[in-house]
């Protein structure tokens, strides 16, 4: 085994993109989504000291990266201390020279500093565009040059949860969608808790659906999902948080069939041949006690499978981390120990096992001629080779670091025109012997005519006062009209009708498609409803819906007041089952819930935010109060503004600001100590300025003169530009046997700065 030292850093400059290549491998599992290649291996050796070693750069991770228009694309930690940051980072893929990155900061996430970079990029052969899924929650997509072309913080707008271990989806391209899932609460009938997908424009970024198939999550999970024709029907089939394999339709979201698995979230990705598709796990099984199974599931059914959908079914086998590769008829498993193994797809006949190391993170990826490269976790890359019956090893190399710090391998290896990628904890390597110009033709995806209805776009929008959003009827099948939508009774003229629940603004009841089909909010406070598109002789046949909110922009009061006892403020996301109105004094609060009901850190924790992320440059005021329990245990409340947080510790007795709290890497403590059942005034304000940002905060007693001077007054040298305003708050000490300490929020305000 040779051992290989540590890197050489490499720069370079932009250059134009090219047109896709035939070889090229666009998304992390390739091309086919399935970890196979249709290349023969380009090298089958190589060594640090130059053979087949075309080159080396320091940008490392934990991801995989892709290869598309001769680039190679990846996401990854940067930075140290309090520029500890996220980039998306384009290297020129003949040469390993960096042509641009994009630095984000992390926020508003319990995911801890080494696990940052976890999702893969995503490439869109048609329009050359990249996609990310950032660890703050933020959905980028970039040109293939770099330009940001939209964004959307999933977090603060859709109430993405993240969870602290790291597990995030990388996204999905199919068609003119980029898909990507997350464990989601935001507002109305989505406040419950859920795996949720949802697909975006992806030229636009605007919602075109949103799919909920599974029950109550167990876990954060990372599976990615595939897309598939089968029966006639493009389907999306994805491994989910609540232990469950699901078919969806791709082009609407619309649950065909599910596999139930497995008491826990499941986390290795689906493949797919022909009809079958390939799952695997290391949890607990529903039906032995055996911890883990490979399943050869039958997806061309319909309904329930979990009795009848397996074609082959092994349990007992722990494969809950790597991925399987399908290729040449074979499926290849990597189990958590490090044991590879090789089955037979269609009959599931183990064909060999073979012993890699000790911890198997990193997922296989197979060329048409049987050569399999694949890491061990612990920073040994192999090459090997296989024999029908048997595997063998062809090449094995040991990465070793001069502070003998692990490089550890979390990803898999790209083959791509000719070239072997593989990325390290602290490097990227580019591997091979000829001219890089291998073209093997890769077989288009089946097109289908299925007709699965129609529905609306953007399918969620948030407008204030006197703005407006124009609505499209939108059908992305092919020979599907309007009028073969099955209706009871039918009907030849068919005429739709808009109708607003709930929500705040002015849309005809009787305007038809596709005349007057805006929407214009004329509320100057918070609401949210939905718009519905109904039969003109059957109100009740809904056809298709949209969720839309209005939230004011700054300078906005909320007091509370004209929201009902119980409820929650419309539109907020983050509120849902951890606040409620209710009356203290003779007038109306936002209380924060600490129920036994419900004592994990979840519910313990509040992140509420009042609307979009918007520009910084503005100031949070609160009027807080908080409760002890048993005179010990005071509960933390707080503000958030631009993506920081402003918080009064209770147990600590501390006024805090921060921005990622499990970093941290921005954090200044001073010493306050509030007193129980007394009202405060918080005041948070972020004022951006010469590339950095002042972070100012105060607290004083209600009623009281507002003090000159502010507690906290610090510098951000690399600063949130943006974010939602919003509360913040964690219950301590609230168990399954006794609610925490409560505490109550009056009088938000947000300000533009002066």
């Amino acid at each position: 085994m040779k051992q290989i030292p540590a890197l050489v850093f490499v720069l370079g400059v932009v250059v134009s993109v090219s047109n896709v290549r035939a070889n090229d491998w666009p998304s992390w599992r390739g091309p086919e989504q399935n970890g196979a290649s249709r290349e023969s291996a380009p090298v089958t050796s190589w060594s640090v000291d130059g053979e087949n070693l075309l080159w080396k750069s320091d940008v490392g991770g934990r991801t995989t990266p892709i290869v598309m228009n001769n680039r190679l694309y990846a996401i990854t930690p940067v930075g140290e201390g309090e520029c500890r940051q996220e980039r998306v980072v384009c290297l020129d893929a003949a040469t390993g020279k960096i042509l641009w990155e994009h630095r984000f900061n992390v926020f508003h996430t319990d995911i801890v500093e080494n696990r940052v970079g976890w999702t893969a990029v995503v490439g869109d052969p048609q329009t050359g565009n990249v996609y990310a899924h950032g660890t703050g929650g933020e959905m980028f997509c970039f040109s293939g040059d770099g330009d940001l072309l939209w964004k959307r913080s999933m977090t603060e707008e859709l109430g993405r949860i993240s969870g602290y271990g790291g597990r995030l989806h990388t996204p999905i391209i199919d068609e003119d969608r980029v898909i990507v899932s997350f464990l989601n609460s935001s507002w109305g009938p989505m406040a419950k808790p859920t795996h949720r997908w949802v697909a975006f424009d992806k030229r636009t970024g605007e919602i075109i659906w949103w799919a909920a198939p599974g029950g109550k999550p167990l876990d954060t999970t990372y599976s990615c999902p595939v897309v598939a024709v089968i029966g006639g029907k493009r389907m999306l089939i994805a491994a989910a948080a609540d232990g469950n394999v699901y078919g969806m339709l791709a082009r609407s979201g619309e649950r065909v069939w599910s596999y139930k698995l497995s008491k826990r979230g499941l986390n290795t990705s689906i493949v797919v041949e022909g009809d079958y598709a390939y799952v695997t796990h290391s949890e607990e099984n529903l039906t032995t006690t055996k911890m883990g199974a490979i399943v050869c599931i039958d997806a061309s059914k319909r309904g329930d499978l979990t009795e009848d959908g397996a074609v082959w079914r092994h349990d007992g086998f722990a494969v809950g981390y790597a991925s399987p590769a399908l290729a040449n008829g074979r499926l290849y498993v990597m189990s958590n120990a490090a044991d590879l193994m090789c089955f037979d797809a269609k009959t599931g006949k183990q064909h060999w096992t073979y012993d890699l190391g000790r911890v198997g993170k990193g997922s296989p990826t197979v060329t048409a001629d049987g050569v399999i490269y694949i890491a061990e976790q612990t920073g040994v890359f192999h090459i090997l080779k296989d024999e029908g019956d048997k595997c063998v090893s062809l090449d094995s190399d040991r990465f070793v670091r001069d502070d003998n710090l692990v490089n550890e391998i979390y990803g898999s290896p790209v083959v791509a025109n000719g070239r072997v990628y593989f990325m390290t904890r602290y490097g990227t390597y580019c591997l091979g012997s000829g001219d890089g110009t291998t073209s093997v033709p890769v077989p288009t995806m089946k097109t289908t005519k299925e007709c699965i209805g129609i529905y609306i776009v953007p399918g969620e929008v948030t407008v204030a006062a006197g703005e407006s959003v124009k609505f499209e009827l939108r059908q992305e099948t092919e020979g599907c009209e309007i009028d073969e939508i099955e209706l009871s009774p039918a009907s030849s003229q068919l005429t739709l009708i808009w109708l607003v629940k709930g929500g705040h603004g002015e849309m005809s009841q009787y305007d038809t498609w596709p005349q007057n089909n805006t929407f214009t909010a004329k509320t100057g406070g918070f609401g949210a409803g939905v718009i519905e598109l109904v039969a003109d002789y059957n109100k009740d046949d809904v056809i298709a819906t949209a969720r839309i909110r209005v939230c004011p922009k700054p300078p906005f009061a909320v007091d509370f007041e004209d929201m009902k006892v119980g409820s929650v403020p419309p539109g907020w996301v983050g509120v849902s089952k951890k606040t409620d109105i209710v009356d203290v004094d003779g007038g109306k609060v936002l209380r924060k819930i600490a129920s036994k009901k419900f004592p994990s850190p979840p519910f313990m924790r509040l992140r509420a935010y009042a609307g979009p992320p918007i520009e910084g440059g503005y100031t949070v005021q609160c009027d807080v109060m908080g409760r002890a329990k048993k005179k010990r245990f005071k509960p933390d409340m707080g503000l958030i503004n631009s993506r920081y947080r402003l918080v009064a510790l209770g147990n600590a007795k501390k006024l805090r600001v921060e921005s990622w709290a499990p970093m941290p890497r921005v954090r200044h403590d001073v010493k306050f100590e509030y007193k129980p059942d007394v009202w405060y005034t918080m005041k948070f304000q972020v004022e951006p300025a010469g590339g950095k940002a002042h972070l100012r905060g105060r607290i004083w007693p209600r009623g009281e003169a507002e003090p000159e001077a502010w507690l906290i007054d610090v510098v951000d040298s690399c600063p949130n530009t943006e974010g939602s305003p919003g509360l913040y708050a964690y219950s301590a000490n609230t168990t399954s046997k006794s609610d925490g300490p409560e505490n109550y929020y009056d009088n938000f305000k947000v300000m533009n700065n002066e």
